[in-house]
């Protein structure tokens, strides 16, 4: 009965085995002394626990790294005291946000003197502003003012044109229907030269220029800056078409140029040529260009210069010479090269030497205008 006195007795059986968990710590000196091993311990039968503790003991020791000491190891460019750790701890962020905003405000203070130019520079710009709107108001003003003055004085203009063309026309139309000398001379430039002029050509014949038909251009010209010309082309009832110059007078009315209507010259042309009166010097109104013809009296090129002459209405041909150093050659080379070397309409003094040979030429002595319509009356001794 011996097993009956034995007493019933709980044993702890130890089921299951836990791995111990390895534990990896660095240590120094310092952190060795203050270690304390942090040990997870069940609730157990005390001779299960002194084992786990031993085999703890076990794996701390095989899986501990020992880490060099820390007087020889720098961990940091600057290694804070304790004191310094301490004091950072204590900080109040408080205090810490207080600081930033008195350094903030202490940063960013503004002086009084930049709201004072501000202030200036607004106030310079409202005025500077109404300145200048008062000044485009000015501005708009004057310029509309000038645009009605402009347009009433185009007006004006307009009106005076068209005042002055129907002057014109009247004037035209009168021209061609006079039928005497001294109802003529009314009505030409330059009368008082021209009147002598006029009776000469006429002589004791009825003027007739023809029947007026239309005026078919008219237009202002301008002869050497002087912009009071018009020119105007005009058609008889016979067909023919006939040119006019005028200039409008110092009392403003149209006054016609007779001398080139007509193409006055001292004698007829075709007279003059085949005539070929000698030992006269007379004023022609003729084409003038450049030829080559050399031949008796005149036949040494490098001692002449030889022009081509004729004239309006004329069948004859004359042939001019200027002696190569002389003024009057050097004159008329210097028309032609401004005309572009092409045919010049010039009033030319001319003569007949006694005794030439030549059939057709003729010396020119001088160049009394260049061109058929005398600007201002000639001087008589020229």
């Amino acid at each position: 009965m011996a097993s009956e006195d034995k007493s019933l007795q709980l044993r702890v059986i130890d089921d299951h085995h836990l791995e111990p968990t390895p534990v990896i710590r660095l240590d120094n000196s310092e952190t060795e002394q203050l270690r304390v091993p942090t040990i997870a311990i069940r609730v157990d039968n005390y001779e299960t626990e002194q084992r786990r503790l031993r085999e703890l003991e076990a794996a701390e020791e095989s899986h501990r790294l020992e880490a060099a000491d820390g007087d020889k190891i720098e961990l940091r460019t600057h290694q804070p005291g304790i004191d310094v750790l301490i004091d950072a701890e204590t900080l109040s962020l408080e205090h810490l946000e207080q600081d930033w905003e008195s350094t903030a405000a202490r940063r960013h203070i503004l002086p009084w003197g930049w709201f004072a130019v501000i202030a200036l520079m607004i106030a310079g710009a409202v005025v500077w502003s109404l300145t200048h709107v008062e000044k485009a108001d000015f501005e708009a003003e004057r310029i509309r003012e000038e645009t009605a003055s402009a347009i009433v004085e185009e007006e004006r203009k307009d009106r005076e044109a068209g005042e002055l063309v129907d002057r014109i026309n009247a004037a035209i139309v009168e021209f061609i229907g006079v039928k005497s000398v001294e109802s003529l001379i009314d009505l030409v430039r330059q009368s008082e030269r021209v009147a002598p002029l006029m009776r000469q050509y006429y002589g004791d014949q009825p003027v007739d220029h023809g029947a007026f038909k239309s005026i078919k251009t008219l237009r202002p010209v301008t002869i050497d800056n002087r912009g009071n010309f018009w020119m105007a082309t005009v058609e008889l009832s016979n067909g023919k078409v006939q040119s006019l110059v005028l200039e409008i007078g110092g009392n403003g009315e149209p006054e016609i140029d007779w001398e080139t209507f007509v193409c006055h010259q001292s004698m007829p042309w075709d007279d003059f040529a085949r005539q070929r009166p000698n030992g006269v010097s007379l004023d022609f109104r003729v084409y003038l260009e450049r030829d080559n013809f050399y031949n008796y009296e005149f036949a040494n090129a490098e001692h002449w210069v030889c022009y081509r002459l004729t004239t309006l209405e004329s069948e004859e041909t004359v042939f001019g010479y200027a002696e190569a150093d002389s003024d009057v050659a050097r004159e008329l080379q210097q028309q032609s090269e401004r005309y572009g070397n092409g045919r010049l309409s010039l009033i030319l003094r001319l003569t007949i030497p006694n005794g030439l040979q030549s059939r057709n030429g003729v010396v020119i002595e001088k160049l009394i205008c260049p061109r058929w319509l005398y600007l201002d009356p000639p001087d008589p001794g020229s």
